[in-house]
């Protein structure tokens, strides 16, 4: 199994309301190739959240040994 089988794309959204309509209506003429898309940014809530200090750091640890397990299973 090849590792190319998923791309994650991230752009910058723009403020311009009819920009953003643009970017939305590109990002929809992937389908059906989409396999998740969202118009937050969970990347930096996730890294917000890890970096809470009352965040515990054995969760984001357990999250990390299961996607390397996925991987692993999926030959990556």
């Amino acid at each position: 199994m090849t590792n190319n089988k998923f791309v994650t794309v991230v752009v910058r959204m723009p403020e311009d309301p009819l920009e953003k309509a643009n970017v939305k209506s590109g990002l929809e003429l992937l389908a059906p190739h989409t396999t998740a898309m969202s118009l937050e940014d969970e990347m930096t809530t996730l890294e917000l959240v890890e970096n809470h200090p009352d965040f515990p750091l054995h969760i984001s640890d357990d999250a990390r040994s299961q996607v390397a397990e996925i991987h692993r299973r999926a030959g990556m």
